[in-house]
């Protein structure tokens, strides 16, 4: 048993399945007994740009709060748009009418399912983990589902800003589909 508060990071966390391992500043997942990184984790030392290192310089000291609340705002939307995928109820206050989430979360959590009902996707995979042995790295992709007859990936995001990053990790878990499945993404 740790000693540690549960505000503190973890120091180790194991998958159940013993291919995902996360450690405070990184991710790895085993594929056939080699440790490949995550591709968050790769894309990390990728410049954000000129529009983030200006927002570093105007909040200072407090980006790390921002970053880290930002981080768990988007667990939070996570978690509940893999609960509604899974068929789950889900309602923003509980029993004594007191907010279960923020109303950030809830409303970010609410444009998946507007996304949702307005396309009506067939969902494949959902939370799938993926590698490229090519690249030798690995990561876990969000949503993988068809719309209008084509196959889209969809990695969810909370940010106010698009990154390059992220067309650069959407890429390359499209890669690792089909070197996984064999099957294109066309989205």
């Amino acid at each position: 048993m740790s000693t540690f508060k549960k505000s503190y990071k973890r120091l180790l966390e194991i998958s159940d399945d013993h291919k995902q391992i996360t450690l405070p500043d990184s991710r790895y997942y085993k594929r056939n007994g080699q440790y490949y990184p995550s591709i968050t984790y790769v894309l990390q030392y990728y410049p954000k740009g000129r529009h983030f290192e200006d927002w570093l310089k105007k909040v200072g000291y407090a980006s790390e709060h921002i970053v880290k609340q930002a981080g768990e705002e988007g667990t939070q939307v996570h978690s509940l748009i893999e609960k509604y995928l899974e068929g789950n109820t889900l309602n923003f206050l509980n029993e004594k009418g007191n907010p279960r989430y923020s109303a950030e979360v809830w409303q970010m959590f609410l444009r998946f399912v507007e996304f949702w009902e307005t396309y009506n996707p067939v969902l494949i995979e959902t939370e799938v983990h993926l590698f490229t042995d090519e690249i030798k790295v690995a990561g876990t992709c969000d949503l993988v589902c068809e719309i209008d007859g084509k196959r889209w990936l969809i990695d969810f995001k909370t940010s106010n800003h698009l990154h390059l990053t992220y067309d650069l990790q959407t890429a390359i878990y499209k890669k690792c589909y089909e070197e996984c499945f064999g099957k294109d993404i066309e989205k």
